[in-house]
């Protein structure tokens, strides 16, 4: 189970997400009307966005740390899976906005307004983005909450515009105001791939895609048992934070029930030094030593 701290810093993370991308509206929203720039006004949009999804994610965190109950005996893991998802989406509407909005200043550009003060709010705007992902990258190290390192990802690429939205200010300051529509299409199509990337993360989870990294572990902790004869029909699988590892165990088929099960609840215990949140499930399969060959 989950420590509460763990829980509190999820909660903690999620909330100074919403936060974070409330204040980049008010800032960027300032930006945008002063200067009439696309470049920021993609940036902006993305914040708003940004807080849809944010919300989407504390509400899906919350509801993630319900324990398992009568109907969820799994648990409620996947909704952080489902939040990844409606990210998404959100992300892929945003982009296509954006697209669309800056075609239009490409072919017909136009003088911006206040780009000092512009340049200013993405400056800003970097380094704030940048404070939420160090407690962002921290949370996921310490819970591997998928929702989380979604969220991520998204002010990861939210980095990336501000810069790209600087740059093209810039461009603007000198004269080249067409650089202001083509660096929002840039935009558009780098958040395109970043939905990509989300969306077919959390698809994946909720289609219980296998774990090679999980499957080589084990491989090597029952390897390193002199006593234990090999393993077979090994599934894993993850849903939130936690992984679900079933095996069957192969051991000698004289060992006494006692035996074989202090064997296995001894293979078990190795694999949660690796993954301490993990749900393990070991079926002990009797093999007869002289035929047996290690799998």
């Amino acid at each position: 189970m989950l420590k509460m701290t763990d829980s509190r810093l999820l909660l903690l993370t999620g909330a100074a997400s919403v936060a974070t991308a409330l204040l980049l509206i008010t800032v960027k929203f300032a930006a945008w009307y002063l200067s009439d720039s696309v470049a920021v006004l993609a940036s902006l949009v993305d914040s708003l966005m940004d807080v849809a999804a944010s919300l989407v994610n504390l509400l899906a965190i919350r509801y993630s740390l319900v324990p398992a109950d009568a109907e969820h005996r799994f648990g409620h893991g996947n909704a952080e899976a489902l939040a990844g998802l409606g990210q998404a989406a959100l992300i892929t509407a945003s982009a296509v906005y954006l697209l669309k909005e800056s075609t239009g200043h490409l072919l017909e550009p136009q003088p911006l307004t206040a780009t000092t003060l512009a340049m200013g709010v993405m400056v800003f705007s970097t380094i704030i983005t940048i404070g939420l992902l160090t407690l962002q990258k921290y949370t996921v190290k310490r819970t591997g909450s998928t929702a989380i390192e979604a969220d991520s990802l998204h002010y990861l690429s939210d980095v990336a515009m501000n810069i790209g939205v600087f740059l093209a200010l810039l461009g603007v300051s000198f004269g080249l105001h067409w650089v202001d529509g083509l660096t929002g299409i840039l935009i558009g199509f780098y958040v395109l791939w970043a939905a990509w990337k989300v969306g077919n993360q959390s698809v994946q989870l909720l289609l219980d895609r296998e774990m090679p990294e999980v499957r080589k572990v084990i491989a090597d902790i029952v390897a390193a048992d002199p006593e234990t004869l090999g393993f077979h029909q090994l599934r894993t699988r993850q849903s939130g934070r936690t992984y679900f590892i079933q095996m069957h165990l192969d051991m000698d088929e004289s060992l006494t029930l006692q035996k074989a099960h202090e064997l296995s609840d001894a293979i078990e215990a190795r694999i949660l030094e690796h993954y301490p949140d993990a749900d393990v499930l070991i079926h002990q399969d009797p093999v007869a030593v002289s035929s047996n060959t290690r799998r």
